[in-house]
């Protein structure tokens, strides 16, 4: 019995060490980080809310911004635009031409496409009008198939293009409204199809110094049969405001800021700030942020204007990066007034 009791005094002292230890070893809430659910997760149900308005569309091409100094700002331009570049952001801007203007613009996009834009306008009595043309194209790929991924040997090829006609007059001397209807096509290589869509907007400046508040209804159309399954033209409404913080326009220096936000049928909510100063009223300086993309972010670009006699000329370029694909897309515009 006194034996028994011995061994077992010594089993307990040796134990109660060793046990101590591995307390002191034991992985605590602190060592882990947090737990590997966390409780207080956003649950799924909210991400389905954020997406349920989300829907297919197509017409891609028609969110892309073709115009250099709109990208330089970051597209933050629906308050900003005051030349015929206006037509394809917010047509109540195209206003603000003085006579005769045209203006031209070229985009080297990702993976090999690209885009041009043109458009012509005059200012009349009346009203404002326009005409504009916007062409989307790719480079040429080989077509692929389930039973033959690696290519069958025949080249594909893809574009886009839209035709339309604007209509802007200067309600007041505060506001303007315009509006624009196109033709759209788009060739899916063996497939085509085209329908009409209508852009509206309107350019109020409020009063408050040079404050002035855009708002833009863009791609408004029908529903489109694309290889089996519906898709609507990419709608989104824009919501901006723009007001120079130093100087005013045609001031030896002044600097202007924008911001929009853009509400999408086929993304989430999309936010654009910008900034552009003027230097002689002949050197633009431009730089731009964008948040809600998967690729686009930040956004710089510069402008030179010159007037000859009656005319005056402006170019522009932008240079951006898509992140997400490691591309620089750069663009080029050229305006002239007269």
């Amino acid at each position: 019995m006194f034996k028994k009791a011995l061994l077992l005094g010594l089993a307990v002292a040796l134990a109660l060490p060793m046990y101590a230890q591995a307390q002191e070893e034991r992985p605590t809430q602190d060592s882990l980080g947090p737990f590997p659910v966390d409780r207080t997760r956003v649950p799924p149900e909210t991400d389905l809310i954020k997406y349920a308005r989300v829907t297919t569309t197509s017409y891609g091409f028609l969110k892309l911004t073709g115009n250099a100094r709109s990208a330089g700002m970051g597209d933050a331009y629906s308050s900003v635009g005051n030349d015929l570049s206006a037509v394809f952001y917010n047509p109540a801007g195209a206003t603000q031409i003085e006579r005769y203007a045209l203006t031209a613009s070229y985009l080297k996009w990702i993976v090999g496409s690209s885009m041009g834009t043109f458009a012509i306008g005059a200012k009349t009595n009346v009203a404002t009008f326009a005409v504009n043309f916007a062409y989307f194209t790719t480079d040429e790929f080989e077509e692929t198939t389930s039973s033959q991924p690696g290519g069958t040997g025949r080249m594909a090829t893809a574009g886009d293009m839209a035709v339309g006609l604007t209509i802007a007059k200067q309600v007041t001397d505060k506001l303007s409204v315009g509006g624009n209807l196109r033709w759209v096509q788009e060739d899916l290589d063996l497939q085509s199809y085209s329908s009409y869509d209508i852009d509206f907007g309107t350019l109020f400046y409020t009063g408050f110094h040079s404050t002035r508040l855009g708002m833009s209804m863009r791609n408004l159309g029908g529903d489109q049969d694309v290889i089996g399954q519906k898709a609507r033209f990419p709608m989104v409404f824009n919501l901006s405001g723009a007001a120079e913080i130093y100087g005013n326009l045609g001031d030896p220096l002044s600097l202007t800021v924008a911001v929009e936000q853009m509400f999408f049928t086929d993304s989430i909510n999309r936010y654009h700030f910008g900034a552009e100063a003027w230097v002689q009223n002949m050197l633009a300086l431009r730089g731009g942020y964008k948040i809600g993309y998967d690729s686009e972010s930040w956004t710089v670009g510069a402008g030179l204007r010159q007037k000859l006699g009656d005319q005056s000329v402006g170019v522009d370029v932008s240079y951006s990066r898509a992140e997400a694909l490691d591309e620089y897309p750069i663009r080029v515009s050229v305006g002239v007034g007269f």
